[in-house]
């Protein structure tokens, strides 16, 4: 009979080897101000915004902060509590800056089983029709993977910002309305951005504390890659993709990128 501890490491190896299919949160401080250093949590999971372990943020290859005068600012790794990565900078100026970072891409192959049901249930059903279609829904996949979150924080009073620029990211949720100006009731709206260009026909899912791990809503973008995310109460929030290609490399035939867009409703 295994021990406790033999299982523990078993159970562990198991979820790291799936920890990919798990949404990366940056999760904003509920305050901040100019001058004073603001620490953002990066937390990974699917029921939001709880995080399954800490993940290290001195392994992101890029991680770095826009001012609201467009000016980019240092984000530094500062260490880790509990589960959660930290992130830190200090602002200079009031106003919301964005925060974002991008992960190092990996590749993982995934029986047919494992894979089928993760685009199912990530919003990739057309992956999956093209599969059956090819029918190779019985053969493992190949996929290299990539995260590229960003966040929102208001920093002191000033609402102004670079909140809706688009960045140099692989995928990215831009707001094209003042996330901070949005009243409960309201919707939001939203550009996905894939390779800097707008994506159309993009499953965009938004979640609020306690709506477990799926979806707590789902929306299509239109054929300028815009969509509408309804408001429905204060707080934080994420919206959140994944967008997948079929490069066919010698190394792997399928490639996914992941995003979210993390702020607190006023």
């Amino acid at each position: 009979m295994l021990c406790r501890q033999t299982v523990f490491v078993l159970a562990w190896l198991l979820f790291a080897s799936i920890g990919y299919a798990h949404d990366l949160w940056l999760i904003p401080p509920r305050t901040a101000l100019p001058k004073q250093a603001a620490t953002i949590d990066a937390r990974v999971g699917m029921d939001f915004p709880r995080s399954e372990f800490a993940p290290d943020t001195e392994r992101y290859p890029r991680k770095f902060v826009i001012q609201p005068d467009g000016k980019s600012l240092p984000l530094k790794s500062a260490g880790k509590k509990d589960l959660s990565g930290l992130l830190e900078f200090e602002p200079t100026i009031a106003g919301v800056h964005v925060i974002a970072v991008e992960t190092t891409p990996k590749v993982l192959e995934l029986d047919a089983e494992r894979f089928n049901e993760y685009l199912v249930t990530d919003g990739l059903p057309h992956i999956y029709r093209l599969r059956a279609k090819e029918k190779t829904l019985d053969k493992p996949a190949k996929e290299r993977y990539r995260k590229s979150p960003t966040a929102l924080v208001q920093v002191g009073d000033v609402k102004a910002g670079a909140w809706n620029k688009a960045l140099d990211l692989p995928l990215q949720i831009v707001p094209l309305q003042d996330p901070f100006g949005r009243k409960v009731g309201d919707t939001l709206r939203v550009c996905v951005y894939f390779q800097k260009k707008p994506l159309a026909d993009a499953n965009l899912g938004w979640q609020r504390p306690g709506d477990g791990d799926t979806a707590g809503g789902t929306v299509r973008t239109d054929a300028k890659g815009e969509a509408l995310i309804p408001i429905a109460a204060s707080g934080l929030m994420t919206i959140r993709l994944t967008h997948m290609t079929r490069p066919k490399t010698a190394d792997y035939e399928w490639e996914s990128f992941w995003t979210t867009l993390t702020f607190r409703v006023p």
